[in-house]
């Protein structure tokens, strides 16, 4: 209980010095961001990091691993103990979002379902996580403004020729949702 404590206090802090950190962002609209992109699409990848989501200052932290192959995602929501909390399948041709919860904790599926379970909200989020803009390999601050969305991009890395995020922050009137990305595996 005290490490979790501690884990959602570090965050917090953290989530609340970002506008403070945040001085030499670079701020890109949608079609700036639309514009730099690269032409080659992800056909696959794993994704493995941690998560804080937090709706109107009720949050949760823990473990997030994504795997796309063959026009499937599976997005496996795991405690910071690595129990499962959800499982997300997404079937990109139909845009179709499966939702699978391991207990019956009403604040996680009340927090998961409101980024996760939205086919709007997912889509961009994937959209976004996959295809970072290529201003990041100069600026290691990005702010995309989308709609009510503001994505935030802090660091990178590349691999296997490609430029992905290491962290990723979105924010949408009271929902926050940050993924720190520990692997890429393309």
């Amino acid at each position: 209980m005290r490490i979790g404590t501690l884990t959602l206090f570090i965050l917090f802090l953290t989530g609340c010095s970002l506008p403070y950190l945040n001085r030499n962002v670079e701020i890109l609209s949608y079609e700036e961001y639309k514009e730099a992109l690269p032409t080659k699409i992800t056909s696959k990848f794993k994704l493995n990091g941690k998560l804080s989501l937090f709706i109107n200052k009720k949050g949760q932290t823990g473990k997030v691993v994504w795997d796309f192959e063959n026009d499937k995602d599976f997005i496996h929501i795991l405690t910071p103990f690595n129990t499962k909390v959800a499982e997300i399948t997404l079937l990109e041709s139909e845009k179709k979002v499966t939702l699978k919860f391991s207990n019956n904790n009403q604040d996680s599926k009340k927090l998961i379902s409101k980024i996760f379970g939205n086919k709007e909200s997912i889509f961009l989020l994937k959209e976004f996580i996959t295809t970072p803009p290529q201003q990041l390999l100069n600026i290691d601050n990005i702010q995309i403004k989308y709609g009510n969305w503001n994505i935030f991009y802090k660091g990178k890395t590349v691999i296997g020729g490609r430029l992905l995020p290491k962290i990723i922050e979105f924010e949408k009137n009271s929902i926050g949702l940050k993924i720190f990305v520990s692997d890429w595996v393309l």
